[in-house]
Order: structure tokens, then C-alpha cells, then sequence
């Protein structure tokens, strides 16, 4: 799967929202934020084609946590990044 390119992470009043490129007027009633789990997935996986398990494997390398967990929560990432129109299989 990939990131759609044309978005990017922006960090606004403190939080972290990701964006579409070069847009003047931003439309805000549709916002991503990321918290910082989330964050390290997006720029790892920003520029490149990725599967599930590298994302899991990411999460288990930088938090320490069992492959099981990790799995679920790459999972959980990736369908709430796919329902907000920014992943695509």
C-alpha cells in the first residue's frame, strides 16, 4: 500500500495535522491529526510502497511493544488512514 501523495504534516498550534499541499484556503472540517505513533508511520512511509507487517515491525523496533500489539495497531492506522482518503491499497 502507499500514502497518496499531496499531503503533508504540518504541526499547528501545537498539534500535528496533516494537510493537502499548497492549498491557500484550507478547508478544516475534515482534519488528520497524528499522535506521535502515528506521526513516525507517516514519515517513515510518506515516500515509499509498504505492507502491514513493516508497519508492526516499525512499532515494535521504536516502542518496545509485542509483535501482536503492534500488528493490531498498524492495522487500526492503516484503516483509519485508508477511511480518511490518505492510504491507498
Amino acid at each position: 500500500m502507499k500514502i497518496i501523495p499531496g499531503y503533508t504534516l504540518r504541526e499547528i498550534a501545537g498539534e500535528k495535522m496533516i494537510l493537502m499541499k499548497g492549498s491557500a484556503n484550507l478547508d478544516l472540517t475534515k482534519v488528520v491529526m497524528l499522535n506521535s505513533s502515528a506521526e513516525l508511520l507517516w514519515n517513515t512511509f510518506q515516500n515509499r510502497d509498504f505492507l502491514k507487517s513493516e508497519a508492526a515491525d516499525l512499532l515494535v523496533t521504536n516502542y518496545g511493544i509485542d509483535q501482536v500489539q503492534a500488528v493490531a495497531d498498524a492495522e487500526a492506522w492503516i484503516s483509519s488512514m485508508m477511511k480518511a482518503g490518505l492510504i491507498e491499497p
